[in-house]
């Protein structure tokens, strides 16, 4: 695919300005159920993401045939006329940029993903689970940008390691990571050791009971609430009012223990060298020390914002990248010794937000939920709910760990670097399922 070719024939149709991503992908998936593997698949892709604007006329999609990519470039242009303006189009940013070299572990190619399968359910066996189920995923993807400004290339590859354990009452206890580098994974039966304690200890789970508690959250936990959070960090989501973080520039919103990153450049799953106009990814600061720093931003948001873009186009509706949140000094057996009645949670379902601009949500905790008295675990829980506002989870963090980890869960948990977050005052309220 001439990239270029496709540029100049985009000017000589009228279009203004355009942004071409020329995507390969090779993904791997290998699954498995009662401790067998039972599906391996492989899919080879390429596509083609089109953005194209006549003024402020915009019209974007993505081929998938690319032989007829140019007779189908006509067609949009076509199109592109009978549209209406889009007012919160500026154009693509016209600066020169440069970028950061590709970093790739080309040894994440020559991992035997059955052999991780094989790895993760003997864990998970060996620590006292009678069955595990789950799927690895590798991703190979080489991505080429063209706009009339910049152009660039990237190249990216990570696995993905979802497992479920469980025990004896069907208890379960779950892991799911993420890693761009193949000597992570030179022990993956940890991965599965450690969805096998979580379905021991949870034996045979008592009905929860409601109240405000203080609640340790797994990083795949806190994961699902930071995910959403990124979502409404999008200026996009604060222009059009349904974000909790409107507003709230230079003030001090949150808990001082609380620092959220997106960075791209840290070398993990989300790793990315340049955004969907071109523009070379940042480590943006969104909160800092309680203090809400920046929004998400493309060239056009960032130009309605009288700021500068932050490398996290979507052109229209700038996205996070990768959710960092920074490390503290003491274990997360240090916090849940902190805990005189309380909560660990291991992982959270369903998360639905009732109120955007508030930050009203609710969540369904599964996979790991123990009941903590002075620091011990004394029971394991079942059909809870987490009720609750996100702006008082952020107020209420009274710590969070030195260890972290790289957690990533379908689209519910964003690729991310979290510690164990210990939070005070949390809502439980009793659920259906």
């Amino acid at each position: 695919m001439d990239l270029e070719k496709l540029m100049n024939k985009s000017q000589n149709l009228g279009i203004d300005e355009a942004s071409f991503i020329l995507e390969e992908r090779e993904k791997r998936q290998v699954r498995f159920s009662n401790n067998d593997i039972d599906i391996s698949k492989l899919w080879l892709e390429k596509s083609l993401g089109v953005f194209i604007s006549k003024g402020k006329k915009v019209f974007m999609t993505t081929i998938k045939n690319l032989d007829k990519a140019e007779e189908l470039l006509e067609k949009y242009a076509r199109i592109l006329q009978n549209l209406p303006e889009n007012k919160d189009f500026y154009g693509l940013n016209p600066k020169r940029q440069s970028y950061r070299e590709k970093k790739i572990d080309y040894g994440i190619l020559d991992l035997e993903l059955e052999n991780l399968a094989k790895d993760v359910i003997d864990g998970a066996i060996e620590k006292g689970a009678i069955r595990a189920a789950g799927v690895i995923y590798r991703d190979y993807v080489k991505r080429k940008i063209l706009t009339n400004y910049n152009s660039a290339e990237d190249e990216v590859a990570n696995v993905d390691i979802v497992i479920r354990a469980f025990n004896e009452y069907r208890n379960a206890g779950q892991e799911a990571i993420t890693t761009a580098e193949a000597k992570e994974l030179e022990d993956a039966r940890s991965i599965g050791e450690r969805a096998g304690v979580i379905a021991s200890l949870g034996g045979e789970p008592k009905d929860g009971k409601e109240g405000k508690y203080k609640i340790l959250f797994h990083p795949l936990a806190f994961g699902s609430l930071i995910s959403y959070s990124m979502h409404m960090a999008s200026a996009f989501a604060v222009d059009a009012g349904m974000s909790f973080f409107a507003g709230k520039i230079g003030e001090k919103a949150y808990s001082e223990k609380l620092t959220i990153y997106d960075d791209p450049t840290f070398f993990s799953t989300g790793h990315r060298v340049f955004d969907e106009e071109a523009t070379a990814t940042q480590r943006t600061p969104i909160v800092e020390k309680g203090v809400v720093r920046n929004y998400l931003h493309s060239y056009s948001t960032a130009q309605k914002f009288n700021t500068e873009t932050t490398g996290n186009a979507g052109i229209i509706n700038p996205n996070a990248w990768q959710p960092v949140v920074e490390g503290g000094n003491k274990s997360y057996q240090d916090l849940l010794s902190e805990i005189d009645r309380g909560l660990f949670i291991v992982n959270l379902w369903y998360t639905r937000f009732q109120d955007y601009r508030n930050g009203d949500f609710s969540t369904i905790p599964r996979d790991g939920i123990f009941y903590i008295e002075d620091g011990e675990i004394k029971e394991s829980w079942k059909g809870i709910r987490v009720t609750e506002n996100m702006q008082h989870i952020f107020s209420s963090v009274v710590d969070v760990s030195k260890e972290r980890e790289k957690v990533k869960w379908w689209d519910e948990v964003l690729p991310s670097y979290l510690p164990y977050v210990l939070v005070d005052g949390v809502n439980i309220t009793r659920s259906k399922l």
